[in-house]
């Protein structure tokens, strides 16, 4: 006779999610201690629509195991179903911290990648695409052989799409700039500076707004006309934040450090460790040891500050990557911090 546990996984891939449900929390006092208990009742609430009660019972396996590859997918698809994009990619670079190779956290950091917005993940939730990001649950018995084929075609067609139309999506759905093109009295006094702000316009075209913003610095800190300096002003205002996953363009310590001025407001990714580390309600700041993560080469030293405290508590003892907006304080280098992200392997 099967357990309550193996029925349940059966009823799953029969996608029979209630049933699943109602046999599991049958058994609950047999095993609520049991990971693959709590694990598996969670993944059929995650599947029936129920985040809430998903995301409980991911918390209780959690407990129990901490470092389980499709529990933190599970976890992932919660946020990712939110619109949390930054926590979701946290936990699928966690994923691949502990299985470097894992198809499924590496296809679902390409997907954020592609559909990070909001609006676009609501699209995917509410038609059922987001399913595609869930830990898999095997083939469903109850399909007869004879469309099997027409499910394979799907899935390639599927595959396809997710791979590559988004690349054209992402272009297209950049603002209209038309506005921001140069008039013929701009270029008329230019003054040499219109390379810069053309190239920052095909940067932006590109989604490369890191880039962007460092031809818009040049710009600004040129003897550009007024009207040019304004547009350039202007064009930063439709430039994104990016995550971890979507910053196509870093730059080192070592260029922030000699031009300062020339990457005010651009985005860095930066790893090291940490000191001096003040945390006060939804207030935290420390310095960043950039590059000294592994306690060797210290490439400079920056305070870095969040409006918020991140869920997990940062660990000094452990290597950190920090993405954040440069800024300047006096003379000294600072980065308004967005994301931060911190393994969960013990070192």
């Amino acid at each position: 006779m099967k357990s309550a546990i193996d029925q349940a996984r059966y009823l799953m891939r029969c996608r029979d999610f209630a049933g699943a449900i109602q046999v599991l929390n049958e058994k609950r006092g047999v095993y609520e201690e049991s990971f693959d208990y709590n694990y598996t009742l969670g993944l059929a609430f995650l599947y029936a629509g129920d985040t809430g009660s998903a995301s409980q019972c991911f918390e209780a396996a959690r407990k129990i195991r901490i470092n389980d590859a499709n529990l933190l997918l599970s976890q992932a698809a919660i946020h990712l179903r939110r619109g949390n994009t930054d926590r979701a990619v946290q936990y699928y670079l966690d994923i691949l911290d502990l299985e470097p190779q894992n198809p499924d956290a590496k296809r679902a950091l390409e997907f954020v990648r592609a559909h990070g917005d909001y609006e676009e993940i609501c699209r995917w939730v509410d038609d059922g695409r987001i399913e595609l990001y869930y830990p898999p649950l095997g083939y469903n018995p109850k399909k007869v052989r004879n469309i099997a084929v027409a499910l394979l075609c799907g899935a390639l067609v599927g595959f396809l799409t997710v791979h590559f139309w988004p690349r054209n999506f992402s272009k297209s759905s950049r603002a209209d700039l038309s506005s921001l093109v140069l008039s013929i009295d701009d270029s008329a006094n230019a003054r040499g500076i219109k390379k810069a702000y053309n190239q920052a316009l095909e940067y932006f075209e590109e989604r490369r707004d890191n880039m962007a913003q460092r031809e818009v610095n040049r710009v600004l800190n040129s003897a550009a006309s007024t009207g040019l300096k304004q547009k350039a002003r202007s064009l930063m205002s439709y430039f994104e934040a990016p995550g971890f996953d979507s910053l196509k363009d870093n730059f080192t310590f070592a260029q922030v450090a000699e031009q300062t001025s020339l990457y005010l407001d651009c985005y860095v990714d930066w790893s090291g460790r940490v000191s001096n580390l003040e945390q006060v309600e939804n207030f935290l700041s420390f310095d960043l040891l950039v590059g000294y993560e592994d306690l060797k080469d210290l490439e400079g030293i920056v305070r870095v500050t969040f409006d918020f405290v991140p869920e997990r508590s940062i660990d000094p003892e452990k290597p950190v990557r920090v993405l954040g907006k440069v800024d300047v304080d006096g003379n000294k280098i600072v980065l308004k911090g967005r994301s931060i992200y911190q393994s969960v392997k013990e070192f």
